[in-house]
């Protein structure tokens, strides 16, 4: 087998204009906010991006105007700092537009995708006014069975699923420590997924713990080795806090229109 390790910038370099992404973790837990920050770099436009809770990754890209079109049930940085204020700013303005559902909407949208099937059922949406503001993402049909009226969304297959995890090998078998939230389903749903880890580890590991593979890797086009690459946010048992300055500086940064500016300094450790 061919080894899939690369650098952060090659990884980043995948991601081309108009595609559809999405990332795993949860809000400020285990976001791939490294490759975040160097697709900002890139300038990037016309990204779509895709997750029921999507953290920092997405939030920077919204932020730094590279992302169009978001599809979500929530979007923020918890109860600490708030609604995520780079996609905020990106709705208010007009510049993003949000294609919103519950989380299990998100989440039944790629069910569909990993599943190969062009949409999928939902309940608990009727009533919503998200169903008329969205109508080339939600519609409904009569069941074949009963013939009562039921909703569905249409399926959501990104172009690259981008996850943070504690452990890799070269080839692009992950492991996951803790909670998964939607990162299987996303590596599945998505034509390819990139793997950020906080540790390269030996092929034999996964040989001998199968069960706790969470992505195989012919799923996996890129490895990237990042320590830390899920900071300012949290990845668990590796760095469980969230460094509360930084986080600070980048909302301050958001609102200031200098977020590249933030990334330098963050990047190089003189924030």
């Amino acid at each position: 087998m061919k080894g899939k390790l690369m650098s952060l910038s090659e990884a980043a370099n995948l991601i081309k204009d108009g595609m559809l992404l999405t990332s795993g973790g949860n809000s400020l837990h285990r976001s791939p906010v490294a490759l975040g920050f160097e697709v900002a770099k890139l300038g990037r436009k016309g990204l779509k991006h895709c997750a029921a809770a999507p953290g920092l990754f997405a939030d920077v890209l919204c932020a730094t105007g590279a992302i169009d079109t978001i599809y979500f049930g929530f979007t923020g940085f918890e109860n600490e700092y708030g609604l995520a204020v780079g996609m905020r700013k990106g709705v208010q303005s007009g510049k993003i537009r949000p294609i919103e559902g519950a989380c299990a909407v998100i989440i039944e949208a790629l069910r569909a995708g990993a599943s190969g099937v062009p949409f999928n059922t939902i309940a608990g949406m009727w009533g919503s006014e998200l169903i008329e503001a969205n109508q080339d993402f939600y519609f409904s049909a009569q069941s074949p069975i009963t013939k009562e009226k039921v909703l569905c969304v249409q399926a959501l297959t990104p172009d690259y699923a981008v996850l943070h995890v504690q452990e890799a090998d070269q080839y692009g078998n992950a492991r996951i420590i803790g909670p998964e939230f939607q990162d299987k389903l996303m590596a599945r749903a998505a034509k390819k997924t990139i793997i950020l880890a906080e540790r390269i580890v030996h092929t034999e590991t996964f040989q001998e713990r199968p069960k706790e593979t969470a992505v195989p890797h012919f799923l996996v086009e890129a490895v990237v080795h990042v320590p830390g690459g899920a900071k300012p946010g949290g990845c668990y048992r590796e760095y469980d806090q969230v460094e509360d300055l930084a986080m600070k500086a980048y909302i301050k940064a958001v609102n200031e229109d200098t977020v590249l500016e933030f990334i330098h300094t963050y990047q190089e450790g003189s924030w």
